[in-house]
């Protein structure tokens, strides 16, 4: 397990292309054999070897950033990260199906920025065919709280699924529909010793529960620290401040609704997130320039 001391990171991201004009586009390149070669040079952890860093009661933030940037930021981070592993993969594929009201009302307190509220989900990790049904609580401190059990193909059809439910909510689940399925891949980060982990997702995908809709935005990823208190020894949160880049407000269920059921759910609060989805998805290119 990596345990490097994160005191004083000497990071820097100066050279990288963040959207000039005037840099000069690369050739396109397959990122995931990109990465993946990247990845092999970081350790590896086991989801076993979490203790500390397994944060079910957390702080977290996240950036929002073009998936070319994503390269060289693993290259700076490696000294101080390691990599979760599964069967062989360090990079991992997820599947979700979200459940809310008939009225979306979990989409709609997070609009209407509504503490103490819930998000709930079924979480597949298809690299290792397991299932997890989640319910996820933001309180008044603004602390990320969660819960969740195993559970069958169908947590509806689950009896367990449903005392959880209720134990968690106090509703019944029978109240709650599949509001939306969606996707991604992940790069899963930690540091054991200062009790932090960084999740790099990005090939998003959302679908409608219906498969009437789908939306597949493309050119950036989402970089999520989680933390069980926040501090800004975090070598990424660091490097994200040295070279002036701000966290985002990107929720990826309410995002994938607001991109899906965009005619019918109020979106301002989203609209700058929304709006730099657009700018990547109309790129052909996010590229980096390193110096020589």
């Amino acid at each position: 397990m990596l345990n490097a001391p994160i005191d004083d990171p000497q990071l820097s991201l100066n050279n990288l292309w963040l959207g000039s004009k005037s840099a000069i586009p690369p050739q396109k390149v397959n990122h995931n054999d990109e990465l993946i070669e990247i990845l092999n040079g970081f350790h590896s952890h086991q989801l076993a070897d979490l203790d500390k860093a397994n944060l079910m009661d957390r702080v977290d933030v996240k950036f929002m950033l073009p998936m070319a940037f994503l390269p060289a930021l693993l290259k700076q981070l490696q000294t101080y990260y390691s990599v979760l592993e599964i069967n062989n993969n360090r990079i991992s594929e997820y599947y979700n199906q979200y459940f809310d009201t008939r009225n979306m009302d979990f989409y709609q307190h997070h609009h209407n920025g509504k503490l103490n509220r819930f998000k709930v989900r079924q979480r597949t990790y298809l690299d290792t065919d397991t299932r997890f049904l989640e319910v996820k609580f933001k309180n008044n401190r603004k602390r990320t709280l969660k819960t969740r059990i195993s559970c069958s193909d169908n947590a509806k059809s689950d009896d367990n699924c449903h005392h959880f439910i209720h134990q968690q909510m106090g509703t019944t689940f029978d109240n709650l529909v599949v509001s939306q399925q969606s996707g991604y891949q992940r790069i899963a980060l930690a540091n054991e010793a200062s009790a932090e982990r960084l999740t790099l997702d990005f090939n998003l995908w959302y679908q409608l529960a219906d498969a009437s809709k789908k939306v597949t935005p493309r050119g950036f990823f989402i970089a999520e620290l989680k933390q069980h208190k926040r501090s800004k020894l975090s070598p990424f949160f660091q490097l994200m401040s040295k070279n002036s880049i701000y966290p985002a407000a990107f929720s990826k269920y309410c995002i994938g609704c607001a991109l899906l059921y965009n005619n019918t759910l109020k979106t301002n609060q989203f609209k700058t997130v929304l709006r730099q989805i657009e700018k990547y998805s109309l790129s052909n290119h996010h590229p980096i320039q390193l110096s020589s």
